[in-house]
């Protein structure tokens, strides 16, 4: 009896672990920006490491913000009440800002003062870009911030990153050029044409 009920009370404990359990997820989208065409998601809150890995799975990356008008489309489109982390970071070597999606675009839409990199513990450092939402005074700045928001509690601008949710790119493999096309029909017909004569 003591057996069956020590595994009841480990099975409620890990449902309930489970459950509490943080997991990024699709919150709105598709939606496809006019301007380039590329599909974007726009996920749950969660960590930016989890939210890029969620990212992959959609076939993307969080989005990689190459002009203003792309920033202020995310921004309008997904940054109210929310900030948003986009797929810039200085995980590899501090300092030197990469894009998730191995792009090179070299816009950058800073808050002043930004990125600072912010060393008070239990902060230990800044590694993840994030698009203010409407809900600070910075609106469709970036900000520079630790993986978990939740780390920020104790600070009086907490309310300011509370919710960080990931903006999702995808960028849909171009179609197959016309000449392209015609060069793998082309190739399958000799190659039918041979497998006839071959009989």
């Amino acid at each position: 009896m003591r057996t069956r009920y020590a595994m009841a009370v480990l099975v409620l404990a890990g449902l309930i672990q489970g459950t509490a359990a943080r997991a990024a997820s699709i919150a709105s989208g598709p939606i496809v920006n006019p301007a380039n065409q590329h599909t974007y998601y726009l996920l749950t809150a969660d960590t930016w490491t989890n939210s890029e890995a969620f990212a992959q799975t959609l076939g993307g990356n969080l989005a990689t913000i190459n002009d203003a008008a792309e920033n202020t489309w995310v921004f309008q489109q997904f940054g109210q009440q929310r900030d948003l982390w986009i797929g810039l970071n200085d995980v590899q070597t501090e300092g030197t800002f990469t894009w998730a999606s191995g792009e090179t675009s070299s816009f950058t839409n800073w808050r002043s003062g930004q990125p600072d990199n912010y060393s008070q513990s239990p902060v230990a450092g800044e590694d993840y870009v994030h698009i203010y939402g409407t809900q600070t005074a910075f609106g469709g700045l970036w900000n520079d911030a630790a993986d978990n928001p939740s780390i920020y509690s104790g600070f009086d601008f907490y309310g300011d990153v509370k919710v960080i949710q990931g903006v999702v790119e995808v960028n849909p493999a171009p179609l197959p050029s016309t000449a392209a096309c015609g060069v793998a029909l082309l190739g399958g017909c000799v190659a039918l044409r041979r497998a006839r004569r071959g009989r």
